[in-house]
């Protein structure tokens, strides 16, 4: 698949397709750059005044390029997908015949590696990363009873959530111990995570997922999937359930990026962090013995989850997995324009 990221980020920019290359234009300046469409993975449209011609939406839609476009402050506000068009009638068949049961045992792979992610970013203080990777075992192959806590300040509610080791349980008690000391490391004054707050810390790893996201809905878009069923986040009008279940475990990347943006500024910025973000798509991480780029290994492990869903035995799902240190490969990332 390709693998470029193409990043908008200049006014008065035009963008027409003619002989699948994208022609973008300065309207101020008149000049023009030529990139080969079939080298582009994603369009992140940043400027306001960015225009598209529909033959070039077209264009991008027949080649599988996702255009994500921000709103005046910078924000996603949508995606463009190409319309639905299976390539496997059988996955098709299966996934809306998905059984409560299946679903939760690959919302249990999901979520064990996620926290598996949390646990190799966060490497201080060990006994937090210990815990952490004991709750991702925990979640992978449960144990017949938890282990002995004291829940004697806690509700009964909270006791068997306590006691409890379905995914969504592993994923809560690992939250409470991980954004803790996440947000302590950075050191900017805020305190928890809070999704949606367009604000500081939050808002910045919004956008970081926002990517991530965007690079999901692209491989299940290549492989077939109805984006719209998931197997764990209710479907809503609009949603893609299906991504923002299997984006997950990968969110741990965009927080160690934040990490690494952070050190390099005193006052965070969402016009420089969106190049950085966009840059994790071009990390090499370590999957079969090889590193390729995440936007590659995203694609690999939709790919897995393709089988898992056609199989009758069901293959593990293979999830990348975080390792230290994170190194990028270029060139391969077109910004600024």
């Amino acid at each position: 698949m390709s693998y470029h990221i193409l990043h908008l980020l200049s006014p008065q920019l035009q963008v027409r397709i003619e002989l699948d290359q994208l022609k973008i234009k300065d309207r101020d300046s008149g000049e023009e750059r030529s990139v080969p469409l079939a080298d582009v993975a994603v369009i992140v449209a940043a400027a306001p005044d960015t225009r598209v011609t529909t033959a070039a939406l077209r264009r991008m839609a027949e080649l599988n390029v996702l255009l994500l476009v921000c709103n005046q402050k910078f924000e996603p506000a949508c995606v463009t997908l190409p319309y639905y068009r299976p390539t496997n009638t059988d996955l098709l068949r299966r996934q809306v015949k998905w059984t409560q049961k299946w679903k939760t045992a690959q919302w249990r792979k999901v979520i064990a590696a996620k926290v598996a992610n949390q646990a190799a970013l966060l490497q201080h203080p060990k006994r937090v990363q210990r815990l952490l990777l004991q709750i991702a075992n925990h979640c992978a192959d449960p144990p017949p009873t938890a282990p002995p806590a004291d829940l004697s300040r806690i509700t009964e509610t909270q006791r068997d959530a306590h006691r409890s080791w379905t995914p969504d349980a592993c994923e809560s008690r690992a939250a409470r111990h991980y954004w803790k000391h996440y947000f302590a490391a950075l050191n900017t004054g805020e305190q928890r995570r809070i999704p949606r707050t367009r604000e500081g810390v939050n808002g910045l790893l919004d956008y970081g997922y926002a990517i991530l996201r965007t690079a999901v809905l692209r491989s299940l878009a290549a492989h077939g999937f109805i984006a719209a069923l998931g197997i764990a986040h209710v479907p809503k009008a609009g949603s893609f359930a299906l991504a923002d279940d299997l984006m997950e475990p990968l969110r741990p990347w965009i927080d160690r990026q934040l990490i690494q943006y952070l050190q390099t500024t005193d006052e965070p910025d969402i016009k420089e962090w969106m190049p950085q973000a966009v840059q994790i798509l071009t990390q090499e991480v370590l999957m079969g013995g090889s590193r390729i780029r995440l936007l590659n290994a995203i694609d690999i492990y939709v790919r897995s989850f393709a089988s898992t869903a056609t199989e009758k035995k069901s293959p593990p799902l293979n999830i990348p997995l975080l390792d230290q240190p994170a190194t990028n490969h270029e060139p391969v990332t077109q910004s600024g324009l």
